[in-house]
């Protein structure tokens, strides 16, 4: 019998409607609402209020904290990186392509590196043929050459230089085999 009117109870909640009531929060202004600090704000103005010349250290630049490597990368951790599973690995480049004017392999929505080294050279010839030639003295005696133009001397490893035989120059294009038909 006791749980009888419980169950009468709980239907007529769900029957009425429900009433809410303005909080006293809401009803006060905000400067008259208690407000809550958190401590350690407390505790930072004090310290900032003390020693006005040593800002804290995350105030360093503005608020920006810059990192840098402490150490170099290993070359254990640089071998991982480039051979790991999944994303890190490095990927082929499957995307090759034959030039449609030279033939040789080129990556697909590339320039033929080929046909740019060839415009390049032609547009060389073409500027050296429209500079004009400059004026060159003659002597008679190449002693005279030799005091007016004192030339410096060069040593061997300064023409070797001048060569440019140790830069490193790109590889040339895959060569290309004749197409055969069926």
């Amino acid at each position: 019998m006791a749980s009888l009117p419980l169950k009468n109870l709980i239907s007529l909640e769900s029957i009425l409607p429900k009433y809410t009531f303005p909080s006293l929060s809401s009803l006060l202004p905000s400067i008259l609402q208690p407000q809550s600090i958190d401590q350690r704000l407390i505790q930072l103005g004090d310290q900032l209020s003390q020693n006005p010349s040593h800002p804290p250290p995350f105030f360093h630049d503005n608020g920006i904290l810059k990192a840098a490597p402490k150490k170099k990368v290993s070359h254990m951790k640089r071998r991982t990186r480039l051979y790991a599973p999944g994303k890190k690995q490095v990927k082929l480049n499957n995307n090759l392509n034959r030039c449609p004017s030279c033939g040789n392999y080129k990556r697909s929505h590339f320039l033929c590196m080929h046909c740019v080294s060839e415009i390049k050279k032609l547009w060389k010839d073409t500027e050296k043929e429209q500079l004009p030639q400059p004026y060159i003295e003659e002597f008679v005696n190449p002693l005279d050459e030799k005091v007016l133009y004192p030339g410096k001397t060069e040593r061997a490893y300064e023409r070797t230089l001048r060569r440019k035989e140790w830069l490193v120059q790109r590889p040339k294009t895959l060569p290309v085999e004749p197409k055969t038909k069926k």
